[in-house]
């Protein structure tokens, strides 16, 4: 029988903390790095509380809430994208 190559794929789901995956580009087994962005429910909340009221620079408390933003996972190693954690 050939020794087929294992398929890279994550050990646990993407969440918005790090997560040990295989990576595809250098296979190792790795915990990813993670860097947050804005994402769709991050403009949501903001328009949700400028409309409430909340004019005067508090509408943009969402962009600092990294459990409201999007959670891009990379390698520590060689720096490939591993995928995006979507909150919506």
């Amino acid at each position: 029988m050939a020794n087929s190559q294992i398929p890279a794929v994550p050990l646990g789901p993407l969440s918005s903390r790090p997560v040990q995956v295989t990576c595809p580009s250098c296979q190792q087994v790795v915990v990813s790095q993670v860097d947050y962005s804005a994402g769709l429910l991050t403009y949501l909340f903001c328009g949700g509380l400028f409309l409430c009221g909340f004019v005067l620079g508090c509408c943009l408390i969402p962009f600092c809430v990294d459990r409201l933003r999007n959670a891009q996972h990379s390698c520590p190693s060689c720096k490939a994208l591993l995928g995006v954690h979507k909150r919506l």
